[in-house]
């Protein structure tokens, strides 16, 4: 159980794979944990909507990895269930924590489908809503101030007739 291994990893005596060492680096990475935060709190929200209550870990990670099952690759053979599953679970829920810290995603632990949307992701939604509705009133706005003029025209051209 050497130290340098990654804290999901540090009860197994064999190295991880690279694919999982790479993946959780992609997943918590300063250049790429935002990206990946953002798809888990889209999906979350989309499956609380659908079903009123939230996804579980393996569901939220098939989703975001569904080409390997929702594993960041093959795991060692020499490994037994008990090791897979610390491994497995270690991975998926610091990578978890990781967008929670973000502020992306929350969840209680210990509970399933407690997977809901964080702060930082409802005010995100928030201010793009509001967006949204600003632009929705211009366009409104404009779509009025082209009616009124077009009436206006209509109205002095049958003057002039």
């Amino acid at each position: 159980m050497p130290e340098s291994y990654p804290i999901w990893w540090q009860e197994i005596d064999s190295p991880p794979p690279a694919e999982w060492l790479l993946m959780f680096e992609d997943f918590t990475g300063d250049d790429t944990a935002e990206q990946w935060a953002l798809a888990a709190a889209i999906f979350i929200a989309q499956t609380r909507h659908r079903t009123a209550a939230g996804p579980t870990f393996a569901e939220l990670f098939k989703y975001l990895l569904p080409d390997t099952d929702g594993l960041p690759g093959p795991l060692p053979r020499n490994l037994d269930f008990v090791h897979r599953r610390r491994a497995v679970a270690g991975f998926r829920g610091h990578s978890a924590i990781e967008w929670r810290r973000r502020g992306m995603i929350s969840f209680d632990n210990g509970v399933m489908r407690s997977l809901r949307v964080g702060r930082e992701f409802r005010e995100r939604s928030r201010r793009r809503q509001q967006a949204r509705e600003a632009v929705r009133q211009q366009r409104e706005t404009a779509c009025d101030t082209i009616s009124d003029f077009a009436r206006n025209a209509l109205v002095t051209e049958r003057e002039v007739t």
